[in-house]
This record gives C-alpha cells, structure tokens and sequence, in this order.
C-alpha cells in the first residue's frame, strides 16, 4: 500500500538532557526556582520524571554557563543574580556585539538599516521604562535586545558567534534582575548614541559603536571584581599546548568551588589527547572504552563531552555516535576572527597593561623571540600556540572581565584544534611585525589591541 503522507511536520526528538536543562533554566527565570534555593538529585528525579544522569549533565551544563553553583560541601544551589555580575556579562556582550556589527552593517540596505534603527528604539524603550515599572522590565528587555541581534545577524543565523550569544543570553537575563533603575537609565542613553552614531558616521561606525559602548560600560563600573562565588569566575579550562591547569589559575586566584570534579579531570584528560594528537580527527570515543581508559563512571564522562562538544573539540550526534571533530578552514578562520575580535576588543577596553610592568612584557618578548622566529613561515603547532598564548593574554587583559575570559576559554580549545589539524601557518615577518609594534607601543605609549589582532589574524590557511 502507498504510505501515506504525513499530516504534520515531524517533532525532533529531544534528549532528556536537554529538556531537563531547559525546564531547570526556564524554572530559575521565571522564579518557580528560588536564588539560593538547594537543587538536590532526588527532588529532581521525582518532579521530572528522569534518571540522575541527564540531571547531572544538565546541571553541570547550568554551573557552566553561571545560573547554578556548587560550594565546598557539595550542594548546589541557584546563583543569587547580582549587579556585577550583570555588567560583567554586558561586557562580553558587548564585545561580541563589536566583533559582528562592522561586517554585518557593510551588507546592510537603507530598509534593513531603518529596521535596526526601530529595534534598538524598543530596546532604549523597555531600558527607559524601569522607573514607571515596579519591577526591573528584564523580559522586555531580553525580548527587544533578541529582536535586535537576531537582525544583525540573519545572514548567518547558526555561526559561532550565535552560540557565544545564546550562552551569555540567559546569566544576563538571571541578573539583570539586580539592576538599579539608574543603570537601566544609563543603558537607554547608550543606546540613543549608538543609534545617533550610526546614523552620522557611517564610514566609521563599528569603531564609533565600540567607543560608544566602551564609554557606557566605564559609566556602569564594568571590569571590576565581580565577587567571590561566581561560577563564571571559577570555570577555566587548560590552557592550550599547557593542559592541566587549575580553574582560577589564570586570574591569580584559587577557584571558589576548593575542588576538582571527575568531570573537570575527565575533560582535560579528553583534551588533552585531542591537542596532542592522541585521539585524531573523526577517532570515536565509545563511552566503555573511555570508562575503562579513565576508570570513572559514564556520568562525569557525559558532562565532560557535552563541555567538549561545546568547545568543538567533538561531535555528538544523539544515539549515533560521538567522534573527535574534524575542523574545516572555513571553520577555523571563523574561529580566529572572532577570537581576534574580543582580545582586541579586550585590550582596547581595560587600555593597555603595559604601564609600569614594561619590564616584564620586555622580558616575555625577549625569551620568545628566538622560538617565534624560527616558527615564522612554518605550520602551527602546539608549541607555537603556547608561545603566544600568554602574550596575547597578557596584552588583552581579559581576565578583567571573568564573562569574557571565559568565552576565550571556550573559543582556544577550538581554535587550537583546528589551527594544527588544518596546517594552518604563521607567516614569515608576522610575529617580528608584531614584536616591533607591542615595543613601539611599550615606548611611546597607545593601544595595543590592534596589534594583538594583527598577530592572531595572520595564522593562515596555506591552501586559501
């Protein structure tokens, strides 16, 4: 008989992961979760109907992303929002914001332009409404500013930058709620002036936008300490080519959580069999040979993929399979703009650290200069990679804002991967042009983000 055809469109199916992190998210946003309320396995179990496992997953998922934290003694609670904690993630916003926006506007006609004009209105609207509302107007305001980004951009509407925004979308939600009605004040002139700028200076607006938000941010106090207990403060991973480094370490400062998770160890282990080649682009990864490889259970090997899957080091394809990813160039390039984009951003931000410690940022260029130069004109490997890492995070000082520094975390991993598995190069004079430059600079004073994004951009394809 002829099969009929359907009558509705097929559902996707969904993992128990995943809908359990998005009723969890969704319960610490509309308050049927409490700030500070404990989330114990057992109360999950019973209210959603699922095994430990996908609660497990989904709520390292939370801490990961700052909507959960976890203390010493185990417990896991929601995350209190806080005011600093909301502009920390309005700076990593921002800058992502900056790193679309120039070639995004480039493309855009006069209706399209007028369309984003009437967008950024309604957001300065729902901001400007705060003080005639009993409450901080968060929903309107995450409403309008989707509204916005989403038009810029269309073009590519599942790129990475997309990813970076989704993950900062709900902790700024979660703590937007802390906000006075004199920061969202502030926040609606910002956005008249971005709109003012972008309509008066059209051959220069990414940089009269980012000069427009980086004034904004300075006004909200953006880059100070966002307080101890943040989870966004304590998730850092290994540095590429230097795996095994402590959360915290990076910021000079102890992680809050005074533990180490089998998931934590399970991921570095897992990357750092990546990066070195251990484990090759498209090798499975079988969870019962990675239990017997580890000896741990499958719970923390999940939570681990799952960080790993989000940093593109791997592939997860639900009831299939879960392989080591094979990066693309196309991907890669993506990967290194963006990247380049907030440490630039970064350091033109924070200004440049330079200051009095010249002499240590002499000193760094001097001991890697021999390295640097014999690696010019050759394939990137990992030691390249662990070279200029450092500077680069020294220059950017990006570790002034927690939000930012993670997604860096998150965007090195994925970078690294694919500059070495692509065969990606260090061009002859690139890192000496930079050396000059950062010296110049360390002489005569200015900003070092240019520069800093020079370097990182010049890592190229040979075969493009």
């Amino acid at each position: 008989m002829p099969v009929p055809s359907p009558t509705r469109p097929a559902i996707p199916r969904r993992l128990h992961k995943d809908a359990v992190f998005d009723h969890l998210a969704a319960a610490i946003l509309d308050g049927t979760l409490r700030p500070g309320e404990r989330l114990r396995d057992a109360d999950c179990e019973a209210w959603l109907g699922v095994s430990r496992t996908p609660i497990r997953v989904a709520i390292a998922k939370l801490e990961h992303i700052g909507l959960v934290d976890s203390t010493a003694g185990r417990a896991i609670r929601v995350v209190v929002p806080r005011r600093g904690l909301a502009v920390d993630l309005l700076e990593a916003a921002c800058a992502l914001l900056c790193a679309v926006v120039p070639s995004r506007l480039a493309g855009q006609d006069e209706g399209e332009r007028a369309e984003i004009d009437r967008r950024l209105g309604v957001l300065a609207d729902a901001c400007a409404a705060a003080p005639r509302s009993s409450r901080p107007p968060v929903d309107e305001m995450v409403e309008a500013g989707r509204a916005v980004w989403a038009m810029l951009i269309a073009p590519a509407p599942d790129g990475l930058a997309v990813r970076c925004a989704e993950r900062l979308a709900l902790p700024l939600r979660h703590h937007l709620r802390d906000v006075s009605t004199d920061d969202l004040g502030i926040l609606a002139d910002l956005i008249d002036e971005v709109r003012r700028r972008m309509a008066t200076e059209r051959r220069s607006e990414g940089r009269a936008v980012e000069d427009v938000l980086a004034r904004g941010l300075r006004r909200l106090g953006a880059g100070g300490p966002v307080g101890a207990g943040s989870a966004v403060a304590a998730d850092r991973g290994p540095l590429p080519g230097r795996p095994g480094s402590a959360p915290g370490a990076r910021s000079g400062v102890e992680s809050p959580l005074g533990r180490r998770r089998l998931s934590d160890d399970v991921h570095d282990l897992v990357l750092t069999a990546v990066l070195d080649g251990t484990l090759a682009p498209d090798e499975r990864l079988v969870d019962d040979e990675l239990i017997a490889w580890l000896g741990v259970s499958r719970t923390p090997i999940r939570s681990a993929l799952e960080r790993l899957d989000e940093a593109g080091l791997v592939e997860l394809a639900p009831n299939r399979y879960t392989r080591v990813a094979r990066p693309r160039s196309g991907d890669v390039v993506a990967a290194r703009d963006l990247y380049a984009s907030l440490v630039s951003w970064s350091a033109n931000r924070v200004g440049s650290p330079i200051g009095e410690r010249s002499d240590e940022l002499a000193s760094m260029l001097t001991r890697l200069d021999p390295v640097m130069r014999r690696a010019e004109g050759h394939r990137t490997t990992m030691t390249t990679l662990s070279c200029v890492h450092p500077v680069v995070r020294w220059l950017a000082s990006a570790e002034a804002s927690p939000s930012l520094a993670r997604e860096l975390d998150l965007l090195e991993p994925r970078l690294a991967h694919g500059l070495v598995a692509c065969g990606f190069t260090l061009p002859a004079g690139a890192w000496s042009s930079f050396s000059s430059t950062v010296t110049a600079i360390r002489v005569a004073g200015g900003g070092v983000g240019p520069a800093v994004a020079d370097l990182v951009r010049s890592l190229s394809d040979p075969a493009g």
